[in-house]
């Protein structure tokens, strides 16, 4: 009796299916792979000393992912923008350890959001390496300086437009002489010589530096130091909770030199004032880029967000406008190659083309063979070729009864 039995003409036909399956199988994985979600990494304060806005920019983001999926369908012919969201922390440890993981477990093809300069200096070799697109909100010089391979994109004005503006309105305030009192961070120590060297300019004379670092126990050695020469403004370049410290011993002290802070410390949100009170706060000066609310850009961030009418989103559209132009270079270069998309970034945002003030009439723009340049709700920018936001409007507040007041606009 043979060891082999015949095969039924059932059985062959089940085998001859079973080999075509087989053979489908790697254009089936194909197929599936083509038409999954772009990932995008979103790497932002949760908390830390830049907790007052990581959920606002997380929101943002996801909002503008989920706008570009239902109106224009995704990218590159159905594939959906997916947002993996991962806490930094207001730390440049924890931040290289969240980046890690959207690089290493979550795959992403880009990362934004990044509040923080130091966290931003801190994760730029990790994406470098990776060849995956690194666009920041953070305003240390550094962040944009270097080797970056055209990867590193910031949307944010720089520490040395911030330290200029604020020399100027501290200027056009009637300030003759100024002192600074500077937190130690990458932000906050780049916007110092541009304020000297543009206060001094003007006629202006600096009394006194004073650096002092974070989470210190007290502040009132530097606070003596700076306010007792009686100057007439203080630039106090900080983060909220050392703000809330140094404003506090100002008031305590009975000092009465204006005090000129960085909106992110000043208002974070209302943050600052719920910390030190309506008293504390009366009439410390704020500067902070600004977005362009009446511009069509701005209102369509705004609509879909659920921003309130006449708010101004400051880091929220920064992070709309990230997501933005990743989904236009992705659809500009048709790839989703963070490698082949990031060469396309300049030409969406600098392009010669159509001036579109949201993604989804971009992308439709793109599909029909137009270029287009877009122009953004958190600034209608173009890119320096190494990064950087030209053309960002400054407004200058002053907190009022525990409200802040919009008083001048600068550039």
């Amino acid at each position: 009796m043979s060891r082999f039995q015949p095969l039924s003409r059932r059985a062959a036909l089940a085998l001859a299916a079973g080999s075509l399956a087989l053979l489908a199988a790697p254009h089936a994985a194909l197929a599936q792979s083509s038409a999954e979600p772009i990932r995008i990494g979103v790497l932002v304060p949760l908390s830390g000393g830049g907790g007052a806005y990581g959920a606002g920019m997380a929101d943002a983001a996801k909002k503008a992912a989920e706008y570009i999926n239902t109106e224009a369908g995704g990218v590159l012919n159905g594939r959906k923008l997916e947002i993996v969201i991962e806490d930094d922390e207001s730390n440049p440890t924890a931040g290289v350890a969240a980046t890690r993981k959207l690089l290493e477990v979550s795959k992403v093809s880009a990362i934004v959001g990044l509040w923080s300069s130091a966290v931003a200096m801190a994760v730029k070799p990790l994406t470098i390496e990776k060849g995956i697109p690194l666009l920041v909100t953070g305003s240390g010089d550094e962040v944009t300086q270097g080797d970056n391979k055209g990867l590193v994109w910031r949307f944010q004005a720089t520490g040395r437009d911030w330290g200029q503006v604020f020399a100027r309105a501290v200027a056009k305030d009637g300030a003759r002489k100024a002192s600074l009192l500077v937190l130690q961070t990458p932000f906050t120590l780049s916007m110092v010589q541009p304020f000297v060297n543009e206060f001094k300019k003007g006629g202006g004379e600096i009394l006194d530096i004073v650096y002092y670092n974070p989470n210190q126990p007290s502040y009132r050695a530097e606070v003596e130091k700076v306010f007792a020469k009686n100057p007439d403004a203080v630039f106090l370049p900080s983060y909220l909770p050392d703000l809330s410290a140094v404003t506090r011993e100002v008031y305590r002290g009975g000092f009465t030199s204006r005090i000129y802070a960085n909106s992110s410390a000043a208002d974070a949100e209302g943050a600052f004032v719920k910390n030190v009170g309506k008293a504390v706060a009366e009439g410390i000066h704020h500067v902070q880029s600004i977005p362009p609310k009446d511009s069509t850009a701005y209102k369509t961030f705004a609509s879909r967000a659920g921003i309130a009418p006449n708010t101004l989103s400051i880091f929220p559209s920064n992070v709309w406008d990230e997501i933005s132009v990743l989904a236009l270079a992705i659809e500009k270069s048709g790839s989703a190659d963070p490698k082949v998309f990031a060469k396309s970034i300049l030409q969406v945002a600098n392009g010669v083309g159509t001036k579109v003030e949201n993604p989804v009439d971009g992308l439709k723009a793109l599909r029909a063979g137009k270029a287009v340049a877009y122009s953004g709700a958190g600034s209608q920018f173009t890119f320096t070729p190494t990064g950087d936001q030209l053309n960002r409007e400054f407004g200058h507040f002053v907190i009022r009864n525990g409200v802040n007041e919009l008083v001048d606009v600068l550039k």
